[in-house]
């Protein structure tokens, strides 16, 4: 069975309804694996305005970043119905025999693998949860990246484009041409779902709206 990873924005977390929207996303998938990797938000943010005060050192801000994320991966697993945390592949298999929903720690992980093929993330602000669903993408490895935001995709989008624009991290585009599909969703839109053209390898996404609320 394919593996869809889904990068949920921690600009989400404060949507009253995401547990509804995200249940009536999760049933397109139909009989594809999910693997939820949570956003820093919020979260991610202080450790940022930490930064700009002491001026820490690049990695150590890197990792507290990362480390943020696990507050939202444990209220995530509150939010979501049978949502569970998992730190590894066998773990994830696990909670899916168990027809739960697997949450990526993503500092367990990226701190437990390795790859022959795929270098390790740098240590950088342009380093978000966007490219680290990527590189969990490719190590896993997955069949897709889906990114869950906030907003609409905007037209004729590239990765390129996107970053520039800054919703997407710097990062991504180093990333998106090795990913099998990458696809993307306005989870927080009250428009009925849409999708556009699909195109591979990242030099376009698919796009497609969540139903808004009733």
């Amino acid at each position: 069975m394919k593996i869809s990873v889904l990068k949920l924005g921690g600009s989400l977390l404060d949507l009253p309804d995401l547990k509804d929207r995200f249940s009536e996303f999760l049933a397109q998938l139909q009989d594809r694996r999910p693997l939820l990797i949570c956003g820093g938000g919020s979260a991610a943010d202080l450790v940022r305005h930490w930064d700009e005060i002491h001026q820490l050192d690049a990695t150590a801000a890197h990792w507290l970043a990362i480390a943020a994320m696990k507050l939202n991966e444990r209220l995530l697993c509150q939010l979501i119905p049978d949502a569970c945390l998992v730190s590894n592949q066998n773990a994830a298999r696990q909670a899916w025999e168990q027809h739960q929903i697997p949450v990526l720690c993503a500092e367990h992980y990226l701190q437990a693998t390795t790859s022959a093929n795929f270098a390790p993330l740098p240590a950088s602000w342009d380093i978000t949860s966007d490219s680290i669903a990527a590189w969990v993408t490719l190590t896993w490895p997955a069949d897709e990246l889906i990114l869950l935001k906030s907003k609409d995709l905007p037209a004729d989008s590239t990765v390129e484009t996107l970053a520039a624009a800054g919703v997407v991290d710097a990062y991504l585009p180093a990333l998106a041409d090795q990913l099998p599909v990458l696809r993307w969703c306005n989870l927080r839109t009250d428009q009925l779902p849409v999708a556009a053209t699909t195109v591979i390898r990242g030099s376009s996404f698919q796009s497609t709206n969540a139903t808004g609320p009733a």
